[in-house]
């Protein structure tokens, strides 16, 4: 698949209330490779208990080189295949959060992120849902995508219903997270 990033390039921006000038700012989602594997490992690791305060946790193994690569490989399988799509938010070479589409078949697919504890409420995760948005409309002829969210995440129930996502279902008693049973809000985009 060939993937032209999308980008968002902010220039010295006046931000009054706080009387600074904010420099030039570079903002891009990029197709996952296997380039990324040490600053993806670094961005697992600095949101680890983060991320699995929202999420399901990753094993112990992956929190490794060998684990992240292990798992770049696989995510590439699915790339290749049409399957998915794995993307990377990058801002100034770092890397802010992660994009995905999965499941791609029969015009649909389910939409996922991820961002980092230090860049949230910026708007990223908004930009990360737009973008994948397009990019299953524009690469992969998607008609709906569907997304999951634990209760306990109000903020991704929030920019999914934003973006034209509508409540279809829940699954209750989901997922054990930190010993409190959780359940599993369901959302779907259909467009034409």
């Amino acid at each position: 698949m060939v993937f032209t990033p999308l980008s968002l390039i902010v220039t010295n921006y006046y931000l009054p209330h706080m009387k600074v000038c904010v420099p030039r700012v570079s903002i891009h989602l990029e197709l996952l490779s296997k380039h990324h594997l040490k600053p993806l490992l670094n961005f697992e690791l600095e949101n680890r208990s983060w991320l699995e305060s929202l999420i399901e946790p990753r094993d112990d193994t992956f929190y490794s080189e060998k684990g992240v690569c292990e798992h770049i490989d696989a995510e590439l399988d699915k790339v290749s295949s049409g399957s998915a799509f794995c993307g990377l938010l990058i801002k100034n070479n770092e890397i802010v959060a992660r994009a995905n589409l999965r499941g791609i078949c029969a015009n649909k697919a389910v939409v996922g992120y991820r961002v980092s504890k230090d860049f949230t409420s910026r708007g990223y995760a908004s930009f990360c849902l737009t973008s994948l948005v397009k990019i299953a409309k524009k690469e992969f002829d998607i008609k709906s995508l569907e997304a999951k969210v634990l209760e306990n995440n109000p903020v991704s129930k929030h920019i999914l219903l934003k973006h034209g996502f509508e409540i279809i279902g829940s699954l209750p008693d989901f997922l054990t997270l930190n010993d409190k049973q959780l359940t599993c809000i369901e959302f779907r985009l259909k467009y034409v």
